[in-house]
């Protein structure tokens, strides 16, 4: 879910004979003042009030953030902003506060995706034809990038909503993170987005890495058993039984 977190109030199309361009949406917790934060990284290409005729008008306190394919993403009817004009933002980063200002009638986001960032913000009288849907966009942008880093988790979160923001699978975050529960994760908790798992199964074909000095048992580590596959046969907590030469490798010395 793109928009987890937040509550839907009215989606991007025809309302009575009037076209809206956008999502509404309100944070779940946090009312006026909850942080937005931004759904994508970009440059930032206007923050401050929304001027009449600029093709931000109506729109209150509002942010927009020019994406790397060129596209203006609005975020409107803030309480305030914390950004600033020319600075380059990251994902999940407060660009401001949810809020009520300019043509709104409760405190909740406007989120609105125009084709183009150029010449007022890329604002156009076809609005159907000028913007995308913002939660399609969303996905298609988030599923051509390759997650990296880590994410910190927050009250509310799932593995599943993880999975979903970040164009990835619950599996896959399992397995890096060698979480045997999915549903059992923490607040704070460090989430990896991208690696290797450190969880070794029966039947893998490892390595010894070449710094590792001693077995599990303590006894030395010929050179030429670093240089050969071998198979795993069976896994405890910190090491691992390697089939062809019958010994313990603590895991830490694995690759």
């Amino acid at each position: 879910m793109v928009f987890a977190g937040y509550r839907i109030t009215s989606k991007r199309g025809y309302r009575g004979n009037s076209y809206h361009a956008g999502t509404d949406m309100v944070k779940k917790k946090g009312g006026v003042n909850a942080p937005i934060e931004a759904f994508t990284g970009g440059k930032v290409i206007h923050a401050g009030w929304g001027a009449t005729g600029s093709g931000l008008g109506g729109y209150g306190n509002v942010v927009v953030v020019e994406d790397k394919n060129g596209r203006a993403q609005i975020y409107g009817h803030l309480h305030s902003v914390s950004v600033k004009k020319g600075q380059t933002i990251k994902k999940g980063q407060i660009i401001g506060k949810q809020g009520n200002t300019g043509d709104s009638n409760g405190a909740h986001l406007h989120y609105e995706v125009r084709k183009s960032s150029k010449a007022n913000y890329g604002w156009r009288k076809d609005r159907e034809a000028s913007t995308l849907d913002p939660a399609s966009y969303l996905k298609q942008f988030y599923a051509s990038e390759k997650p990296t880093g880590t994410y910190t988790v927050k009250k509310g979160d799932t593995l599943s909503h993880i999975a979903k923001r970040y164009g990835t699978t619950v599996s896959k975050l399992a397995k890096i993170n060698n979480i045997k529960d999915p549903n059992l994760i923490r607040v704070g908790q460090k989430i990896k987005l991208s690696g290797k798992s450190t969880d070794f199964k029966v039947g893998q074909k490892v390595k010894i890495k070449s710094s590792a000095k001693k077995y599990a048992t303590g006894e030395t580590i010929p050179s030429w058993v670093k240089k050969q596959t071998h198979t795993i046969q069976q896994v405890t907590t910190t090491k691992v039984l390697l089939k062809e030469i019958f010994s313990w490798v603590k895991k830490s010395d694995i690759k």
